[in-house]
């Protein structure tokens, strides 16, 4: 069994399979090792399926390369469409914007293949139990499958687990989140598959079908699960979060059959979550961590842009920094939901296009670091920023001229 790489990159979430697939296209030998048994993370296994705008809102494109790669290939194997007019919109909403659904497994599927095309080893259904250190740096993680423990080395390492596991591992500082409980499961209609989504918030306010009748049908109250929040680095309350949700699930589908809302030959539920549906669950504490206020501002470090879901006209730079920390090895780095944000920055870093811009940023860059012989916070980030130009991807607003606000009639 081999077991020596150049890049390891653990977690095979969207941002873990683009920093696998970017360093693999540089010429690294790279291994991808994932926990469950699907790659894509909370976009697959956690059934969140829309992949959320590569455009600002008013008509630009802000993130390109394996962000826009994997957004089309979310589409290859099954339904869904991008909005033909999005680049006409201004102050555009959500559902307008450069943006797709997409089916999960289809997903999972392109997701291999692209995987398989860049000559990425995965290892599915293999669990990281430790971290192996030398001075400062990391030279291993141990892992664990069905052909027992053993260790892979590689000489740079990417943290993409969602959890920052390796950097809670060695002891690094984190910013740990909080999270309601949630629910996104696929259901059938009528013969028609649609997505069943709950949640209730700390202010009591409830989404989708997460009904008062429902919730009380399964012993539950707005109030309750309000209060109740979790991080999601308790194994204990990992598994109270699950069987939470899937408790819900039970009692809203007793009340539509007691209601005969729908018989259950036409109203039943069709795939579930396979692992929790945590959004934030640690952020490292990065060099530079990235924080409320900074949309639309340059950042000479940039490695990226990403746009705001949830407004129009905002846009954020990604620092280089934000992806490792300023104690931690020297050839680790961190990308996707683990990497360093807080507050209002992290719930704009924390979803899939942002995790692909990072991953493949922190894949490149652990590419160029091992071609330059470098410690990587040592690596030339106009360096990094000329390969990432290469591949017509952006790092500053200025190249795309986002400096005016939209003013176009709505």
């Amino acid at each position: 069994m081999k077991t020596y790489y150049d890049v390891a990159v653990i977690g095979g979430g969207v941002a873990g399979v683009a920093a696998a697939v970017q360093a693999a296209r540089c010429g690294m030998k790279t291994v991808l090792v994932e926990r469950t048994a699907l790659v894509g993370g909370l976009a697959t296994g956690g059934l969140i399926n829309v992949f959320l705008p590569l455009c600002d809102g008013n008509g630009h494109q802000v993130s390109f390369g394996l962000a826009e790669e994997m957004l089309r290939r979310s589409l290859k194997y099954g339904p869904g469409e991008i909005p033909p007019g999005w680049r006409n919109e201004c102050n555009g909403e959500e559902r307008k914007r450069f943006i797709s659904v997409f089916s999960p497994a289809s997903l999972v599927l392109a997701l291999d293949e692209l995987l398989e095309e860049a000559g990425v080893t995965v290892y599915l259904d293999t669990l990281v139990c430790a971290a192996k250190t030398a001075g400062n740096r990391l030279t291993g993680v141990a892992v664990e499958n069905e052909s027992g423990r053993f260790t892979l080395r590689a000489r740079q390492f990417i943290d993409a687990s969602g959890s920052a596991v390796l950097g809670r591992r060695l002891g690094l500082p984190v910013t740990a989140g909080e999270n309601y409980f949630s629910l996104w499961a696929l259901e059938c209609v009528l013969g028609k598959i649609e997505m069943n989504i709950g949640a209730v918030y700390g202010n009591g306010a409830a989404t989708g079908k997460f009904s008062d009748a429902a919730l009380a049908e399964s012993g539950w109250s707005r109030q309750r699960l309000a209060e109740q929040k979790q991080t999601g680095i308790d194994g204990r309350q990992v598994s109270e979060y699950l069987l939470k949700t899937r408790g819900y699930l039970r009692g809203y589908y007793r009340h539509c059959y007691r209601q005969e809302e729908a018989p259950r030959e036409s109203l039943y539920p069709v795939a579930l979550p396979i692992m929790p549906q945590y959004r934030k669950i640690c952020a490292i504490q990065a060099a530079e961590t990235m924080r409320d206020g900074q949309a639309n501002r340059h950042v000479p470090d940039s490695v990226g842009l990403v746009a705001d879901w949830r407004r129009a006209g905002s846009v954020w730079e990604v620092p280089f920094r934000s992806l490792y920390s300023a104690s931690g090895p020297e050839n680790l780095l961190f990308a996707g939901r683990c990497m360093g944000a807080v507050g209002d920055a992290w719930e704009v870093m924390r979803v899939i296009p942002a995790a692909a811009v990072t991953g493949q940023a922190a894949g490149m860059a652990a590419a160029l670091a091992l071609r330059d012989r470098l410690p990587l916070r040592e690596l030339s980030v106009e360096r990094l920023g000329d390969e990432l130009k290469r591949r017509g991807i952006p790092r500053h607003l200025e190249e795309l001229g986002l400096t005016e606000p939209c003013r176009k009639e709505r």
